[in-house]
């Protein structure tokens, strides 16, 4: 028999024989007990569980205590005619069942030698195992007996320090599903961060997918968080494998978009209806469609940040994607729908949030939502001008691209007002446009 020989039983039966260390050691009667003793048996009246106790309150950390015989069952003392050793059972989290552990003391000379060692072996554990100390997960990984929504709530904590709000609510979005899916499973405020395995993990997606109808796309967005989610784990020490590591993404072929160009005829009836309608949407409209800006920098854009006379608008490093700053030039077409708006505020949002009013893109003092966007135009501007579903708000830019690209602006100023990270980039819109090249039709090709 090894010096740590472990097998799995049933946390219902435990060893029948032996000596319970806590039992054959008498420590005097005098002496507090506060754990500092060989021999003593720490209780939640002790010292050192009270100042963990205060100290996880001051941390607004949750603290509980591991239960004898549930979570682990105390060392005994084994006494045959040829081995003695010391065995003890703890829980393994993953499985929720009891491992045996045996430790050999027959190294040592002499029946008081033995005995000597035993209670100063078992007195120890003893102490360790109150205090939630488990050998299975010292060698998986260093935190992963820490509760796995305490886990959630720190990394969310983590992140608020360092992401944009917009971000922020994604994450959040995230992490709530993933914990409302676990809480309808059976998980709790007491499991393990170790408990949530790959099989598990596997059957999260999977619930996302089926029953949640994830597109393709979004299912992959989830997958990302989670697998970065997870990483971040692993660097803290909770985890010692990404449970979401070995899940596959979607293939790129289901993730088409399913968004098309707008005809010229489609422009036109779009522009017609905003301008008799709601020109201050017109104006959104058109920034993604002349300006090629994103809906968050749109939804971001100050009075200020627009200045006619040099026809520029500035989009800061706050507010873009990339983090960086850039001007987008004004077209002289589109002069007249930003004229026509009120600019007399630069301090204020150029398109406010209006609560309760959701026709109202007027500048205000707090920023419009960015889906609100999005939302407008499926609500009220494709039912009204009778295009499609795959006829989108953000249809606009790459209309936009395209259009200009076929107007034969230089593909280097397409890419600068585009804000595209490389020309190459910027490309991928040349001949998307079902028009046929008078170039191509002429060129000799033939005998």
């Amino acid at each position: 028999m090894n010096d740590n020989d472990t097998s799995m039983v049933n946390p219902h039966h435990p060893p029948e024989n032996g000596v319970n260390a806590s039992k054959s050691h008498n420590s005097p009667a005098s002496d507090a007990k506060t754990g500092s003793r060989t021999g003593q048996k720490l209780s939640l009246e002790t010292s050192l569980f009270q100042a963990l106790e205060e100290f996880s309150k001051e941390k607004k950390m949750r603290f509980s205590l591991p239960h004898a015989y549930l979570d682990y069952v105390p060392p005994k003392l084994h006494k045959g005619k040829t081995s003695w050793y010391i065995s003890y059972y703890v829980k393994n989290p993953e499985i929720g069942k009891l491992r045996l552990f045996r430790i050999k003391v027959n190294h040592f000379p002499g029946v008081r030698e033995k005995m000597k060692a035993a209670r100063e072996i078992m007195s120890g554990l003893e102490e360790r195992l109150a205090l939630g100390w488990n050998p299975l997960l010292e060698t998986k990984a260093p935190r992963a007996a820490t509760q796995a929504f305490t886990v959630f709530e720190s990394y969310w904590h983590v992140k608020q320090k360092e992401m944009e709000a917009q971000s922020l609510r994604t994450y959040k979005s995230y992490i709530r599903k993933f914990r409302e899916w676990l809480e309808g499973n059976g998980f709790t405020e007491e499991t393990l961060i170790c408990s949530i395995t790959e099989p598990v993990a596997r059957s999260f997606m999977a619930y996302l997918e089926e029953e949640r109808g994830l597109a393709p796309c979004s299912y992959n967005s989830h997958l990302s968080f989670y697998l970065t989610f997870f990483d971040w784990m692993l660097d803290k020490g909770y985890v010692q494998v990404n449970a979401f590591r070995n899940i596959k993404r979607k293939p790129r072929r289901l993730m088409k978009k399913k968004r098309r160009m707008l005809t010229d005829d489609e422009l036109l009836t779009l522009c017609r209806w905003l301008q008799g309608n709601n020109p201050e949407y017109l104006a959104a409209c058109q920034l993604c469609y002349c300006c090629f800006m994103r809906p968050k920098e749109i939804a971001l854009l100050k009075c200020g940040d627009i200045d006619l006379s040099r026809q520029l608008v500035h989009v800061r490093p706050e507010i873009a994607k990339n983090d960086k700053e850039s001007f987008r030039t004004i077209p002289d077409a589109m002069m007249p729908v930003l004229q026509a708006l009120d600019l007399s505020r630069p301090e204020m949002y150029l398109f406010g949030s209006h609560p309760g009013d959701g026709d109202n893109f007027k500048p205000g003092d707090a920023p419009i939502p960015k889906r609100k966007f999005s939302n407008y135009w499926e609500r009220t501007v494709r039912p009204a001008c009778g295009f499609g579903s795959d006829v989108q708000f953000y249809s606009q830019k790459d209309t936009g691209i395209t259009n200009m690209l076929g107007e034969g602006v230089a593909i280097n100023l397409v890419q600068q007002q585009a804000d595209h990270s490389s020309v190459a980039m910027t490309a991928v819109y040349v001949g998307h446009k079902a028009t046929a090249q008078d170039e191509i039709k002429a060129a000799l090709l033939l005998p």
